[in-house]
């Protein structure tokens, strides 16, 4: 028997009323009501074997229903005029008004800053810190590892002796609130944990961590080299001061530091502490002496400064009154001491350079001392 032949016409018309009977069962299909219309809502539609023979007549061959189904189901938008510029609590409305933007900017401000300083006080630390080796440490950003997060320092101060003006083993961290300061009194007291924890003290000892060790989030072995304020065999002694504070540290944060350093114009890191063991001369011997040195060097010391560049250090009253009262600084030593003497340079980098020539060397004595007496011997300090 030979096959039916059928034309393009013909197949396009049996393949469509195959599909519309057979490729769409009644399972597949639930009633939905939309509009107070019963429509046939497909939620499984399988592609037809007319669909992919006759793609061109797809949109031809679907149901009336399902058409009327999707244009019912969009809905268009309304159109909403502009109200920006309404009042949301009109004056009828009877409901509290807020102040206007310009009126809160101007108050924003006209308010006070709060400012509520801490003080942080490291005592039995190593007289060589600097400042590098109390930032270094301080707690960074949770994202970004260059900022610093809350704990960041205002001010390091040197604690120096009352009576002499010399760097003792403590230091003051200035902070702008309690908050920042008990961050960074906590952030101290684990780093120094961990550097107990990691470092060996005998042949027993394990090995230290190896670079990248991650301990809760931190890298120990970047930690343990940045880490410098205390010793891992030492007890530290980290000890936090709030309000109301005492004459001496008022005194510390309305300076920021001592005042002989910073009043008029802060010197701090750009002058040195000069005096001569055993010997008293005057200031125009002091400063002929540098003067001198200047010239065989062929560069004065000071130059950018001015004449004056070496004063005195007077000790105030109030200074001696603040060490009567108690407060944690070293006693006065009741001997008589050597005078001393605050010489302003350009930068650090003169003033180290003057620490370095000046330190320990003989002072020079005037042509009718007497021979075969040792010569005094100088001092430096950088101030910092």
């Amino acid at each position: 028997m030979r096959p039916l032949l059928l034309q393009g016409s013909t197949l396009r018309t049996s393949l469509s009323w195959w599909t519309a009977s057979c490729a769409y069962p009644r399972h597949y299909s639930t009633p939905v009501k939309a509009r107070g219309k019963t429509v046939q809502s497909s939620k499984f539609r399988p592609t037809s074997l007319f669909d992919e023979l006759f793609p061109e007549d797809k949109d031809k061959s679907q149901p009336t229903s399902n058409r009327l189904h999707d244009e019912e189901l969009h809905v268009p938008r309304l159109p909403l005029s502009d109200i920006d510029h309404l009042d949301p609590y009109p004056a009828s409305s009877g409901r509290l008004r807020g102040p206007s933007k310009k009126r809160a900017e101007g108050a924003a401000q006209g308010a006070p800053k709060r400012w509520d300083p801490a003080i942080l006080v490291l005592n039995r630390a190593s007289k060589s810190l600097i400042d590098a080796d109390f930032r270094r440490i301080a707690p960074k950003g949770r994202h970004i590892d260059e900022w610093t997060g809350p704990g960041d320092i205002l001010k390091v101060i040197p604690g120096r002796n009352r009576s002499t003006f010399q760097q003792t083993n403590s230091y003051f961290l200035l902070f702008p609130n309690p908050a920042y300061a008990r961050t960074y009194q906590n952030h101290v007291i684990k780093l120094h944990q961990m550097s107990q924890d990691h470092t060996p003290t005998s042949l027993h000892s394990p090995l230290p961590p190896p670079p990248g060790t991650i301990v809760e989030g931190e890298d120990v072995h970047t930690l343990l080299q940045d880490y410098a304020l205390c010793p891992p065999s030492q007890r530290i002694k980290i000890i936090s001061m709030f309000s109301p504070f005492g004459a001496a540290y008022r005194r510390l944060i309305e300076y920021h530091g001592y005042p002989q350093l910073t009043e008029p114009v802060d010197w701090t890191g750009r002058a040195v502490l000069f005096w001569v063991e055993g010997h008293y001369p005057t200031t125009n011997a002091v400063k002929d002496a540098i003067d001198h040195d200047g010239r065989e060097r062929g560069l004065q010391w000071g130059e950018k400064v001015g004449n004056r560049y070496v004063e005195k250090l007077e000790l105030s009253t109030e200074m001696a009154k603040d060490l009567e009262d108690g407060e944690d600084f070293e006693p006065v030593a009741r001997r008589r001491s050597e005078s001393r003497w605050i010489v302003k340079l350009g930068d650090e980098n003169e003033a180290r350079r003057f620490v370095r020539t000046w330190h320990r060397r003989p002072f020079p004595l005037p042509s009718d001392h007497v021979r075969g007496e040792k010569p005094p011997i100088v001092n430096a300090e950088f101030l910092w």
